[in-house]
């Protein structure tokens, strides 16, 4: 179990619900889904996501930095 110890104050953890993608999920928090958002979230995230951003999944855990 990968358990992150580097989330700093103002970060959230969300989990991925069905029919979310990382653009949505970046309008939820950024209130944009521009791709400066979604590469943010990606980026944070790559270790849980894998090499293709457009592949999420239910139930994951996502780091959504501020």
């Amino acid at each position: 179990m990968y358990v992150r110890t580097d989330m700093k104050s103002g970060a959230a953890c969300y989990t991925v619900q069905s029919g979310d993608s990382l653009s949505t999920i970046s309008q939820k928090f950024y209130g944009t889904q521009s791709a400066a958002g979604v590469q943010k979230i990606y980026y944070s995230n790559m270790e849980t996501i894998g090499a293709n951003p457009n592949l999420i999944y239910p139930g994951q855990k996502l780091y959504i930095p501020s």
